[in-house]
């Protein structure tokens, strides 16, 4: 039964740093859009997707910080979720040997912002290939950087070391 309880408590807490993710960038990109002109949505949600490149285009020539703005918003919620993740993210105690990793989390986390983020960048609001790879990068580097603060290292001792329940660091 605790198997099963601890496989529920890693999917739950997997589903609640998505959401973390998302309420994180949507705050940071409504902040932000206080101190910029506002993407107009309707034109974008309107267009094909060669007139989405050139409204985007033309936002981004008016709002030169927006791409910037952009980048921080997304690489922020991912990185928040990846730390709430390995935080929250616990060794199963009735084992010896490390079974489930404390950063499958994370990773399912990251997977799914990064193919997000690749679907707003190139297909909702197409920024372009170059935009699109800084913004994965900064993301997927931010996210690293938030798993070894939350302490993901610390969690994963090879499978030799942990020979006992004193030896091996549950988080």
């Amino acid at each position: 039964m605790t198997k099963v309880v601890f496989a529920l408590r890693s999917i739950g807490l997997t589903i609640v740093g998505v959401v973390i993710a998302i309420i994180v960038t949507s705050s940071l990109v409504a902040f932000f859009s206080l101190f910029m002109e506002s993407l107009p949505m309707e034109d974008l949600q309107a267009a094909d997707w060669s007139g989405r490149s050139t409204i985007v285009e033309r936002y981004m020539a008016d709002n030169p910080f927006a791409v910037y703005t952009m980048l921080l918003s997304h690489a922020l919620g991912a990185a928040l979720a990846v730390y709430f993740s390995v935080r929250t993210a616990k060794v199963p105690s009735w084992s010896k040997e490390t079974r489930i990793k404390p950063f499958t989390g994370a990773l399912i986390i990251l997977a799914l912002w990064i193919w997000g983020d690749i679907q707003n960048d190139m297909v909702d609001v197409p920024i372009g290939i170059m935009w699109t790879s800084v913004d994965v990068l900064v993301t997927v580097l931010l996210s690293g950087l938030a798993f070894l603060i939350g302490g993901g290292l610390k969690k994963h001792s090879p499978p030799a070391a942990v020979t006992s329940e004193d030896t091996a660091y549950r988080g």
